[in-house]
């Protein structure tokens, strides 16, 4: 997810630094790739930090014009996740899913994302690990957040 920020954030001031320039047409593209990874700033046992790699699908959609940007990323495969659960540091192996878009424009900003994961434990093979979690973050057009909501269970 913040790897997805990130990009936002650096098209956002691509397009911006072009502001002074004529008005822009709108562009759009689709990217794909086969290799997976990304940062969740979240562990099972709360604060912290989950990551993911593999392989799979990705693809990304972004349309970008005057009033702002949009972009969407969806992710499928077979990852190697590592997260802090029940106190100890584990790795486990499965199948993951990932959305996460972008609304930017004139009026609001929306910033969301869900992920699913079942897999099992690398170091026992009989424990496993189903995670959901769900991101939802809204600021207005005078800056003020007015939602901000996370949600991430782990079982």
């Amino acid at each position: 997810m913040l790897k997805h920020i990130g990009a936002a954030v650096g098209a956002a001031l691509l397009f911006a630094a072009a502001g002074a320039s004529p008005a822009l047409a709108t562009t759009t593209g689709t990217e794909h790739s086969s290799q997976i990874s990304d940062v969740i700033p979240v562990t099972c046992d709360g604060p912290g930090v989950t990551s993911f790699s593999g392989s799979g699908n990705s693809v990304q959609h972004f349309t970008v014009n005057n009033n702002g940007d949009w972009f969407t990323t969806t992710v499928e495969g077979q990852v190697t996740l590592k997260t802090l659960w029940h106190g100890t540091w584990g790795t486990w192996t499965g199948h993951l899913q990932e959305w996460f878009g972008s609304e930017d424009n004139k009026q609001s900003n929306v910033q969301h994302a869900t992920v699913n994961f079942n897999g099992t434990s690398t170091a026992d093979p009989s424990a496993t690990l189903t995670l959901h979690g769900a991101f939802t973050q809204t600021t207005s057009a005078n800056g003020v957040l007015v939602v901000n909501n996370l949600t991430f269970d782990c079982r």
